[in-house]
Formats: structure tokens, C-alpha cells, sequence
């Protein structure tokens, strides 16, 4: 119960400093999507179907804030939770970091995608950007976040903490 209350806490922390980071600190006009780095540390050493709820759970809570479509964060937090639970748990800084960049990079791809056939105002020409900036905003923000994000991951599995 603790750890989905934290889980909680950090979703809605790390959507915060996500638009503030938008809005005060964009690269090439993208900012970074703090959320899939929380919701991934969060299926990391979980579950793969714990780690799929708490993704859409997170996702839904996001597009009822947003003015996004209704299902398409839900969606793309729930497949990159799955995933990241399935692969385990990463050692070293290397991995950690990688599996990071590549959940970001499928989020938002799932994300950009669904939103063009879902016929938004969303054009496909800045996608590539989007999903390249984004990806490395957070790779570069991720090994910063490690502290932090190791308290959603269990202690004992978490090589997050122990840095190999």
C-alpha cells in the first residue's frame, strides 16, 4: 500500500516538473516526459501485469489532466510498463540508463503515433524530432532522477541504488 501511495506521489510530482521543464527549459521546443521515467522504475522488478495497471493507471490520470486524447498515455505507460517488467531488473548504470532511453523512445512513439491515426491536429513531420529530443532529455535527466526514482523500486532488487 505504501509503495502504490509513493507511486502515486511521484506520477503526480514528475507531471508537474514535466510542464514546468516544458515550459522554462525546452530543447528544440520538446521537454521531457518525467512520468514514463516513474512509471518504468516503478515496473522495474515488478510484475509484469502490476507494472501494465500501474502504467495505464498513471497514463489515464495524465489524459484527464491533458488536453490529449483519453486512452493514448494509458496506453503507451501500459506497454512500456509491461515491457520493462518482462526485461527485469537492469545492472549496472549503462543498462539503467538504456532501458530508460528506450522506454521513453516506445512511449512516445506509441503516443505520436496513435495520435496521428486517431486524426488529432498532429502532424507527422516534427514526430522524429519529438521522439529523438525527448529520448535524450531523458537520458540525461534519468541518471539525475536515480536517487529518487530507486524509492519506487524495491530496495532489494533495485541495482538503481547500488550503481555496479
Amino acid at each position: 500500500m505504501r509503495r502504490i501511495l509513493l507511486f502515486a506521489v511521484a506520477v503526480l510530482v514528475a507531471m508537474l516538473i514535466s510542464s514546468e521543464l516544458s515550459l522554462s527549459l525546452p530543447l528544440f521546443g520538446v521537454g521531457p516526459d518525467l512520468v514514463v521515467l516513474v512509471v518504468t522504475a516503478f515496473a522495474i522488478g515488478e510484475r509484469p501485469r502490476q507494472a501494465a495497471i500501474a502504467g495505464f493507471a498513471a497514463g489515464f490520470f495524465r489524459d484527464m489532466l491533458l488536453s490529449t486524447p483519453a486512452g493514448l498515455s494509458a496506453l503507451a505507460y501500459a506497454v512500456v510498463a509491461y515491457i520493462a517488467a518482462m526485461l527485469g531488473v537492469p545492472r549496472g548504470v549503462g543498462p539503467v540508463v538504456g532501458t530508460f532511453a528506450g522506454a521513453t523512445f516506445i512511449s512516445q512513439l506509441i503516443y505520436g503515433l496513435g495520435a496521428i491515426m486517431l486524426g488529432q491536429e498532429i502532424h507527422a513531420s516534427p514526430l522524429p524530432r519529438m521522439l529523438l529530443v525527448t529520448t535524450a532529455y531523458n537520458a540525461l535527466v534519468s541518471p539525475l532522477l536515480m536517487p529518487l526514482l530507486r524509492r519506487v523500486v524495491r530496495a532489494e532488487t533495485s541495482p538503481i541504488g547500488s550503481m555496479d
